[in-house]
């Protein structure tokens, strides 16, 4: 029964967030990292529940290097 309500407290502080992002627009960048550390699976779980949320997403791949540039 704990667990119940834990996820329904954590479920209640969370919705705020999905209402509010929900239509706006999330730019994701990661490097070839990500895919060689097999952090790949992970990044597809995450991107799916983003769109099953009803964010839009754009995925930038590679940007590693400049982007620690600046």
């Amino acid at each position: 029964m704990k667990d119940t309500t834990d996820f329904v407290h954590w479920f209640r502080s969370a919705a705020p967030y999905i209402h509010g992002f929900r239509g706006k627009t999330f730019v994701i960048a990661f490097g070839g990292e990500l895919v060689a550390d097999g952090g790949f699976v992970q990044l597809a779980h995450d991107v799916n529940l983003l769109n099953s949320l009803g964010v839009r997403l754009v995925l930038i791949h590679g940007c590693g290097r400049r982007w620690k540039r600046g």
